[in-house]
């Protein structure tokens, strides 16, 4: 007879070999040029380009009169910070810190799904393999890679949902006020499941109303509003926040390749599918180029609302344990919050981080339950068949794990980095090139604008940004001298950092398109026709030593575009 407690061991090292194998090409891709064992000191992740604008001010390096830096500070939540500074404090410096995060972020992850997927399952085989999809699904979507506020929130909800099935009430509220602190919508989607788990349905329907279950969720709803306050982001220093009215002025959200788009590919907001207003998990990305992604997507969320169905009706095979009602409880919850944060976008943060940010993962576990418990009973009745499909599935799980999508990122010049990287701190950076999206968390140097940092949602600072990448644009494309040279004076550029197939060739790097695209097609026409006055200037100014992009000295530039002063006349003599 099988050793229960061996069996659930042998299957809980299974998925945390799996997990390990995650994490070992994670820091490949993290340290190394993929493939190789190049060091690729300027690597970073996707969205830690903006969360981590401001780290450079931990060491007292960064500039202080620097917009982009003063935002991300500002709705950095303060554990998170916190966090980041306490690393430094023992010596692991912010870039390198953010590359080892997700490791542990990932251990954690690890143990408590397969507590939950246990509790749900009621047997080893099929929990490791609800956990296995869960985890898969968590290493190639990059929140826990980006080491960003949301890389804590599947990890901390997973603790959160463990204490609730376990009926540990004190950690179950300690987990919503972390929650609270660094990532509140999941905070409050924990709640609102937190207190519909005090509904019964079967076999009698009612509320409980018992003295100790009122006190945990009073505990719980003061916990959260004392930690969102005390400790979260605020952001209030930078305006109103957008509206969904005003939304639809922008290029930036409303065409389908803007920069932060809330549309489908026809141009319509993304009610179903969109990573930022949709409400179904978008594991197909819904992309122009995908059409018919939603078709997909909505088949994958179909387990979870059968299970949430099935625990509303009573317990069959599939809910062995009778915990299919967290899925009913998730379902609930997010129907709830999603309409409420539309009405109040974006207030609230955007719309889908109510949905799909818990039914992405909890979608997974649905599916890997259903199969896991499938597969087990096939195994009971065909052994031959069963384990041919344990083979089949063993080889898709290592090469899941095997090829993590961490998301991360190079400037496509590192040799300009180097040369950026021994410049004063307080030099001053602007011009038109992917690599300005790179500048600010790398190089701690102030940044002028940049296409990645053109989040609009706080419209005090989200105008400004996009008011510099225009001004750039027109600029920086200007045939006249004078507008060239201002620009550099107003804006007090130390380097200009520009592509040198912008200036030899006339090819605008895409994403200006993004936020302004008839600004960027009129600057792109400019230069592609050689037009510009800084395409006659930069000879000579260029820093030496960089490839595909130019660093010029504006010191130098101000001096070829700025036409002579007139010679005084000779003066006579009587």
């Amino acid at each position: 007879m099988n050793d229960p407690v061996a069996e659930a061991r042998r299957w809980r090292t299974a998925l945390l070999a799996l997990v390990a194998l995650s994490a070992v090409v994670a820091l490949h891709q993290a340290f190394f040029l993929p493939w190789t064992l190049t060091a690729a000191p300027f690597t970073i992740q996707d969205d830690a380009r903006q969360f981590l604008a401001w780290m450079h001010r931990i060491g007292g390096t960064g500039a202080n009169d620097d917009l982009i830096a003063d935002y991300w500070f500002n709705v950095a939540p303060k554990p998170y910070a916190l966090l980041y500074g306490a690393a430094a404090a023992v010596g692991l410096d912010p870039l390198l810190f953010h590359r080892l995060l997700p490791v542990p972020l990932l251990v954690l992850s690890s143990i408590f799904a397969w507590r939950v997927a246990l509790r749900l399952a009621g047997a080893p085989f099929p929990a490791f393999v609800a956990a296995a999809l869960l985890l898969a699904f968590l290493v190639h979507e990059d929140s826990i890679f980006s080491a960003t506020p949301r890389a804590f929130s599947m990890p901390l909800f997973l603790v959160f949902l463990d204490m609730l099935m376990r009926g540990r009430a004190a950690p179950a509220v300690a987990s919503l006020a972390a929650l609270a602190a660094i990532y509140p919508t999941s905070a409050i989607l924990g709640f609102t499941m937190l207190g519909l788990s005090k509904i019964r349905l079967q076999p009698t329907p009612g509320i409980d109303l018992s003295r100790s279950a009122v006190l945990t969720v009073a505990s719980a709803a003061g916990a959260i509003v004392a930690s969102a306050l005390v400790l979260g982001p605020s952001g209030t220093d930078w305006g109103p926040t957008l509206t969904l009215a005003e939304a639809r002025s922008l290029p930036n959200l409303m065409e389908p390749a803007g920069r932060s788009t809330l549309v489908n590919p026809r141009g319509d907001i993304g009610w179903v599918c969109n990573q930022r207003m949709g409400f179904v998990p978008e594991v197909v990305p819904c992309w122009p180029s995908l059409p018919l992604a939603p078709l997909p997507n909505i088949l994958l969320l179909l387990p979870l609302v059968v299970l949430a169905v099935r625990a509303a009706r009573g317990n069959g095979w599939l809910d062995p344990c009778g915990w299919n009602r967290i899925y009913l409880w998730a379902l609930v919850a997010a129907a709830f919050w999603y309409p409420v944060a539309i009405a109040a976008a974006f207030q609230l943060h955007l719309p889908s981080r109510y949905a799909q940010r818990l039914l992405g993962p909890l979608e997974w576990l649905a599916i890997g339950q259903i199969l896991g418990l499938w597969l087990a009973r096939m195994r009971l009745r065909d052994g031959r068949t069963g384990g041919a499909a344990m083979t089949a599935l063993g080889i898709g799980l290592v090469a899941l794990f095997a090829t993590p999508l961490p998301g991360y990122r190079r400037p496509e010049d590192p040799a300009a980095f180097r040369l950026l990287n021994a410049q004063p701190p307080q030099t001053r950076i602007a011009g038109l090139s992917a690599d300005l999206d790179f500048v600010p968390a790398l190089l701690g140097l102030a940044t002028l604008a940049t296409v990645e940092h053109a989040i609009p949602f706080h419209r005090g600072y989200g105008a400004q940004i996009e008011d510099r990448l225009a001004i750039s644009l027109a600029a920086l494309s200007s045939p006249d001298p004078a507008a060239a040279a201002a620009f550099l004076d107003v804006t007090r550029t130390d380097i200009l950092l520009m592509d040198r197939a912008l200036l030899e060739e006339g090819r605008l790097a895409a994403g200006y398109a993004r936020v302004h695209p008839e600004l960027a097609r009129d600057a792109a026409l400019r230069f592609a026709g050689g037009a510009t006055a800084l395409q006659r200037a930069w000879a000579g100014c260029e820093l030496p030593g960089t490839g595909a992009v130019v660093l010029l000295d504006a010191s130098c530039l101000r001096a070829r575009l700025s036409p002579p002063a007139p010679a005084a006349p000779p003066s006579s003599r009587r």
